[in-house]
């Protein structure tokens, strides 16, 4: 993990919120870790990948059958 400068290297150490606080987590040090700052933004990306198909899988189901 490099704590140097410059900031947005993938090796950049970044704070990991376990618990995002927009999905109602606490801002609290326990839902909060350190992370490389490719590992954090992976991580981030396959929740929202996950959010985006779970909204379209509601979306399929709130659509109407057709006859």
């Amino acid at each position: 993990m490099d704590f140097d400068e410059p900031y947005g290297r993938p090796e950049s150490a970044t704070i990991e919120h376990l618990i995002d606080s927009t999905l109602g987590g606490v801002r609290a040090q326990k839902h909060r870790r350190l992370a490389h700052a490719i590992c954090n933004h992976t991580r981030n990306e396959f929740r929202m990948q996950a959010e985006r198909e779970f909204q379209r899988w509601i979306a399929a189901r709130k659509a109407p059958s057709k006859p």
